[in-house]
């Protein structure tokens, strides 16, 4: 009977999203043609705009949501203060970096990494929509475990968050083509810019997150190593050859402890490892404990 009740209260939550007036107006757009740019606010109310089209798959969910991934946006800007320093490492069209760059302040910098050619320029877009370039780095290029160049999927549009360096393929969106991108690691991007200290990294890119990581030994090692927002999804993973949990276990070899922190109010809890990661989830790995966050080296 539990799982009946389940089912059926979730179907009534979807029923009735369904009949929220933004979902009902998302609707209408998507049916007048993908090609119009629809500009939305995006958070809550402080006055940050995007652009989305309303073929987007993250764009419908800024459109009726006014964020993607609302307990991962809490998350990063319940973390940054001013001052801090961010890396958002696929960026896409921008919603961690523009986010991310209202809370570090003037004070503080945002450096951004999207390989996509167009979503660098969505990237770019909302950035300048918001005036927010004096704390933009913004780079047309993906990390990984070595400075050289990749091919990188370019999905259909509309789709294009699910373009990857691996060799998976996201069997409801189409793959059109190929583009040769330039990769960099952390270890050199952070000597190359002399940055003297990185506070928080957002990583989700389609399962390339153990290279990434790999490229950043240096980062990782160090005392103030930052604390790292990642996604851990095995359907993305296999691309690469390995799995998730490889990701998991390099993370650990450096000291860093996994936390979830997938509610409403963003409050985390120690993750415990699992068998697999068939189901994709979004983590929090954090080496020494932040007080900010309620959270010490025993807990």
């Amino acid at each position: 009977m539990t799982n009946v009740y389940r089912s059926l209260r979730s179907l009534a939550a979807r029923s009735l999203y369904a009949m929220h007036p933004r979902s009902i107006a998302w609707q209408i757009r998507h049916a007048r043609g993908p090609v119009h740019p629809i500009i939305t606010p995006l958070g809550s109310g402080g006055g940050l705009r995007v652009r989305i089209y309303s073929h987007d798959v993250i764009g419908k969910c800024v459109y009726q949501h006014g964020v993607f991934e609302p307990a991962e946006a809490r998350l990063v800007t319940r973390f940054l203060k001013p001052g801090m320093v961010f890396f958002d490492v696929g960026a896409n069209f921008g919603q961690y970096t523009v986010l991310a760059a209202e809370r570090v302040g003037a004070t503080g910098r945002v450096h951004s990494f999207e390989p996509s050619a167009r979503m660098y320029g969505e990237l770019c877009f909302n950035v300048t929509l918001n005036d927010l370039q004096e704390r933009c780095l913004l780079n047309n290029l993906a990390l990984s475990d070595k400075e050289g160049s990749a091919r990188l999927s370019r999905y259909e549009a509309g789709a294009e968050v699910y373009g990857s360096l691996g060799t998976q393929h996201r069997a409801t969106s189409r793959i059109e083509g190929y583009e040769e991108v330039v990769t960099t690691t952390l270890d050199a991007y952070v000597a190359q810019h002399q940055i003297d200290h990185v506070d928080l990294i957002k990583m989700d890119i389609e399962g390339a997150e153990l290279l990434a990581l790999r490229g950043g030994e240096r980062l990782l090692c160090r005392a103030d190593a930052p604390a790292i927002v990642l996604e851990m999804a095995d359907v993305n993973a296999k691309g690469f050859a390995y799995s998730a949990l490889d990701a998991w276990d390099y993370l650990e070899s450096f000291g860093y402890r996994l936390y979830s922190f997938q509610n409403r109010e963003s409050a985390l809890s120690r993750a415990v490892r699992p068998n697999d990661f068939l189901t994709a989830q979004d983590l929090l790995a954090i080496k020494h404990g932040f007080k900010s966050w309620g959270i010490t080296n025993g807990s």
